[in-house]
C-alpha cells in the first residue's frame, strides 16, 4: 500500500513538471521560420521593448530597426491604413530580445 502510495505521488510529481514546462514555453522569435519574421535593421544594443520600432511611421515598417535609428514619427498624422505584411499592424511589434531588436510575430 504504502509503494503504491509513493508512485502516485512520483507520477503526479512527473505530470505537475511536464504540465509546468509546457505552460512556460514561449514560441519567441527564433522559433519562427525565417520568411515569416520581418528583417532587423540595426545591431545596436536595447535594454526595453522601447528601444526598438518599425522602420516607417503609420504601421507602414517592414523591417525592425533601433529607435535611434529609426524614423522620428512626431507630428506625424497617419490614415490608419497599414499593408498587410507590415510590421505594427496586428502581424508583429519590435522587441528587444537578448540585447538585440527583433520582431514578436504572431
Amino acid at each position: 500500500m504504502r509503494r503504491a502510495r509513493l508512485l502516485c505521488h512520483v507520477a503526479r510529481a512527473v505530470a505537475g513538471l511536464a504540465l509546468g514546462f509546457l505552460a512556460g514555453c514561449d514560441i519567441g522569435v527564433e522559433d519562427l521560420p525565417l520568411e515569416d519574421t520581418p528583417p532587423v535593421l540595426s545591431s545596436q544594443v536595447c535594454y526595453d521593448d522601447s528601444d526598438c520600432v518599425a522602420n516607417a511611421c503609420c504601421g507602414e515598417g517592414t523591417a525592425i530597426t533601433h529607435r535611434d535609428d529609426g524614423p522620428n514619427c512626431t507630428g506625424v498624422r497617419c490614415d490608419g491604413t497599414c499593408p498587410p505584411n507590415s510590421v505594427d499592424c496586428g502581424r508583429c511589434i519590435p522587441t528587444c530580445r537578448n540585447a538585440r531588436c527583433a520582431a514578436a510575430c504572431q
